[in-house]
């Protein structure tokens, strides 16, 4: 499944934990950490599995940067390296 890139990272994040999670967008700002948002590891790990989805790939080491006292901003540049980083299915 191809997402589009013209959606900025830091909002598709925010629009999965709005729709997974029921938090209100407006309490989700770049420097809001998960922690700030009371999301456990267990949502964590969710959010991770529904971005590998929404991609269609396996994000091995993205785990610590969706760990409790990352950012939204961290996170978001944490995956925008990622998925520079991966190679394009052929």
């Amino acid at each position: 499944m191809s997402v589009p890139m013209q959606e900025p990272m830091q909002d598709q994040i925010a629009g999965i934990i709005c729709e997974h999670f029921g938090i209100d967008l407006a309490e989700i700002t770049p420097s809001t950490t998960f922690d700030d948002l009371d999301m456990d590891s267990l949502a964590l790990a969710e959010t991770v599995v529904v971005l590998e989805d929404r991609y269609g790939l396996q994000f091995p080491d993205i785990e610590g940067s969706f760990s409790p006292g990352v950012t939204l901003a961290q996170a978001a540049e944490a995956l925008s390296r990622l998925l520079a980083a991966t190679p394009a299915a052929s």
